[in-house]
Order: C-alpha cells, then sequence, then structure tokens
C-alpha cells in the first residue's frame, strides 16, 4: 500500500488546516496518510517507509518558519544517508499577505527535497485568479505552480480562513502526489 505523510508547523491552526487537507487528498487515493507536527517528536522510521512526503508551514518572514528549518536541520542522518531518495515530495505554505514571499519558502522546501534527493510534484492547476471576473474561490487562486499557497486571514476562524478554495486545493495536491508516488510503485 502506497504511504504518504505530511509534516507541517503551524502557529495558529491554518496551516494545518491545510496539512489536514492534503492529507485527505491522499486518503482519498486509497491510500495511508499521517500527519506529523514538527514541534513533536518525529517517526524517521515511518517517514523511511513512506512512497512520498509532503512538507508545509507558514512563511514568516518571507521564508521558513524556524521550526520547520529546525526540523530539516534534524534530518541530517536521512540525507547523509539517502533514505528519501526517490520518494515523491511536495511542499504548501501560508501567510497572511496575499504574495509573503511564499515562493522563497517553497523554493527552501523543494531544495530540502532535492538535497534528498527526493522526486518533486507541484501544482498543474492554472491560476485561479487571472481576470477581473475571478472572485478567488477557485482552486489554485493564488496561482503558484512550484506548490500550493494559502492566504489566510488572521481576523476570521478557521472555519472560514483558510478559504474552501485553498482547501480543495491541498486535497488536489495530497491526490498528485498519490498519483505519482504510485507510478513509482510500478
Amino acid at each position: 500500500m502506497t504511504k504518504a505523510a505530511v509534516i507541517y508547523h503551524s502557529n495558529s491552526g491554518r496551516t494545518k488546516v491545510i496539512a489536514e487537507h492534503v492529507a485527505i487528498g491522499i486518503k482519498h487515493m486509497g491510500c495511508e496518510a499521517r500527519l506529523f507536527d514538527c514541534t513533536k517528536e518525529i517517526d524517521f522510521e515511518y517517514l523511511n517507509t513512506c512512497n512520498a512526503i509532503v512538507f508545509g508551514c507558514p512563511t514568516y518572514m518571507g521564508s521558513v518558519s524556524g521550526q520547520m528549518k529546525l526540523f530539516m536541520d534534524s534530518a541530517s542522518e536521512v540525507y547523509r544517508h539517502q533514505k528519501w531518495r526517490n520518494k515523491i515530495a511536495a511542499g504548501f505554505t501560508t501567510s497572511s499577505a496575499l504574495s509573503g514571499d511564499k515562493l522563497n519558502t517553497l523554493m527552501q522546501i523543494a531544495l530540502f527535497a532535492f538535497q534528498h534527493g527526493m522526486v518533486w510534484i507541484g501544482l498543474d492547476l492554472p491560476a485561479g485568479v487571472s481576470a477581473s471576473t475571478h472572485t478567488g474561490d477557485r482552486m489554485n487562486r493564488i496561482g503558484s505552480w512550484i506548490g500550493m499557497m494559502s492566504q489566510i486571514n488572521g481576523d476570521q476562524s478557521l472555519d472560514l480562513s483558510p478559504a474552501k478554495s485553498d482547501r480543495e486545493t491541498a486535497e488536489y495536491l495530497g491526490k498528485r502526489v498519490v498519483e505519482f508516488a504510485k507510478k513509482l510503485e510500478k
């Protein structure tokens, strides 16, 4: 059975919501999905048995959160032995600003995956908001292809922010990750 993990950091709970929706997409494809909060103990032995790992965190000051960076640094032994080589990888990030320099965060996560010899999967969706008639209710509303981006409104409750379209995009990313993980299993 295809196994996937979603490793995330979430300070306000909003990035966790996105992580949960990535896991929903993975499970929708009939695969096992486990969530790992990177501030807690990580089961590296489990991660080493996964076919895919999705990484996500908020963008703080145009970069991955410090907590995610600590996780990345803690994976140096995995890197040294290339235990994640040829596994599927993907990423997501959130910020309150529409841009918030989220691209830099996804590039950091992707580079981390590349250093581990992982195969990176991005989004294949058109930009959700690219005309004056688009209201932001389409998937990939931020228009990112390297990974999933979510803009959150800190003054809204978790049931409203992240937006429904961002949750749907997260589920789509989970499904897409599994689609490629299953191809590599063959």
